[in-house]
């Protein structure tokens, strides 16, 4: 008998499920995909794509932190040119 590797639910897992096969919990919801079948290992699904706003804002720090840098240096530059 398989477990959900996010909720430790017990899993009906058909005879027939190969590597890379993707299956639902039932029990919350989750994707979960067939790394292994000997012995059985499960992997939850995460689709980044779907949950823009977290990769939107992960990528508004990174270009803060790297403005920061750069805007630090172009203001000693810009000091010069003036």
């Amino acid at each position: 008998m398989a477990k959900c590797p996010e909720c430790n639910a017990r899993l009906t897992i058909t005879p027939s499920v190969e590597i890379w096969d993707h299956i639902f919990c039932d029990a919350c919801n989750v994707e979960l995909e067939v790394v292994d079948k000997d012995p059985l290992e499960l992997e939850a699904v995460y689709d980044f794509e779907e949950d823009e706003d977290v990769l939107d804002d992960f990528d508004d720090d990174e270009a803060l932190e790297s403005w920061d840098l750069e805007d630090d240096a172009f203001e000693d530059d810009d000091e010069d040119d003036w």
